[in-house]
């Protein structure tokens, strides 16, 4: 096991990416004890479908706002600093703000918050790879998921609380914890992370001109993403799986529930399934499928999502295996599409200008998903397996677009492919 290419490559990280990497379960353990039941917990407190889309929405509201700014923040105060700072705005607030909602107005202050993440999401990734070595990016962003779906062997536990407890006091338990958690784990990196070497020099750049100031020059950042198509690529497919990812992690728990009628409480083993599934797939099938580039494991993933969806809507109620068979395919797709999504992403940004460049993508493609928070709430009000509908069109552009990509032959990926197969084996 020590001599799997993944292993060695956690074994192998060092300074911030090591810092990031190693408290990301603190992170991630609370976020999947409770996302599963964040919609059904909305619903329990008497909220609507539609308002629990219109909650979605402002969420991507304040995202696109704080996407706008953390490029500019996070230049100005600095990677570490802008992380410290608006993890704990972003993340510490609402979780407290959940653990006591009483109704609708207390999830929108909480998504005013939460939406605040953007800032945080851009220093984060900042510092994950502005110092890291340029081969090992795919991996890094491998563990990263793989930290994540480690941490769901912890739901179960979540699952035994709604089945004893019920949803809303178990809700406010897992909030109070994640409180904790999320809290501890800021603060441990913010102690062990250091500021990046281009962090420096843009403190540095940046430090006698004001947030205001530094926003004037997004002009000649956003005509240079338009001008480069492999930004425009992946700026398009980012705000189709941005869409799709927000009606999934919304509307699932509801349809499940509500309209197959399965026990709450299996909401719990769902993302247990989910990360079997990935897991197998970081460790047993990425490795072995490096060299095919992008393009061809990107359009079967995206061919899971779509056969995933059909067999959800086209479930009988109480059929407990249909919903098990749309979280190994969705789970595969999942596995085979986001690392080289973000691994796309971070390979075709200029390093100088990263934190620009990933706030105003970050904000086009928040400005393009923020009507469809309330687009899928209002769907889900009139049949709630509409919503999953929207995301079978949506996969089906993707789809479209990454096949009639030349930017994503193996030809001209020769040289990333040749990094990522040195690592991966």
């Amino acid at each position: 096991m020590r001599n799997h290419p993944l292993i060695k490559a956690l074994l192998a990280l060092r300074g911030n990416p090591r810092a990031v990497v190693y408290t990301e379960p603190l992170w991630g353990v609370p976020h999947h004890l409770y996302a599963p039941f964040a919609a059904v917990y909305m619903s329990a407190l008497l909220l609507t479908d539609r308002q629990i889309g219109l909650v979605a929405s402002v969420s991507m509201f304040f995202q696109a706002i704080s996407a706008l700014l953390g490029g500019a923040i996070t230049d100005k105060l600095g990677r570490k600093k802008t992380t410290f700072i608006f993890d704990i705005l972003s993340w510490s607030i609402p979780t407290l703000l959940w653990a006591f909602s009483q109704n609708f107005w207390w999830f929108i202050v909480a998504a005013a918050f939460n939406g605040l993440w953007q800032i945080t999401n851009t220093s984060w990734l900042c510092l994950l790879v502005e110092d890291a070595e340029k081969s090992s990016i795919v991996n890094i962003f491998s563990l990263i998921y793989l930290s994540g779906q480690l941490a769901v062997v912890f739901a179960p536990f979540s699952g035994l609380l709604v089945s004893s407890l019920t949803v809303v006091p178990t809700m406010r338990i897992l909030y109070a914890f994640t409180f904790l958690s999320m809290t501890a784990k800021f603060i441990i990196l913010n102690i062990y992370c250091t500021e990046t070497t281009v962090g420096m020099v843009r403190k540095k750049e940046t430090s006698g001109m004001t947030i205001w100031g530094i926003l004037s020059g997004y002009g000649a950042v956003l005509r240079q993403i338009f001008a480069d198509p492999g930004m425009v690529l992946a700026l398009a497919v980012s705000a189709m799986f941005n869409i799709s990812g927000m009606v999934m992690g919304t509307f699932f728990g509801l349809f499940t529930t509500g309209t197959l009628m399965i026990p709450q409480h299996f909401l719990a083993y769902f993302p247990i399934l989910r990360s079997v599934i990935i897991v197998l797939f970081m460790f047993v099938i990425q490795s072995k499928i490096s060299r095919f580039g992008y393009k061809g494991p990107m359009l079967v993933g995206i061919m899971f999502y779509i056969v995933s969806h059909v067999a959800l809507m086209l479930s009988p109620q109480g059929n407990l295996l249909i919903p098990c068979i749309y979280i190994l395919l969705e789970s595969a797709g999942t596995a085979l599409v986001m690392p080289r999504l973000d691994s796309i992403k971070a390979l075709l940004i200029e390093p100088s200008e990263r934190a620009r460049i990933l706030s105003i993508m970050t904000v086009l493609v928040l400005a393009v998903n923020i009507p469809f928070g309330y687009l899928a709430g209002w769907l889900s009000d009139m049949d709630r397996r509409l919503p999953f509908g929207l995301d079978i069109i949506i996969f089906s552009l993707a789809f479209i677009t990454i096949a009639m990509s030349k930017r994503l032959t193996a030809e001209s990926l020769d040289q990333t492919q040749a990094e990522t197969e040195s690592i991966t084996g």
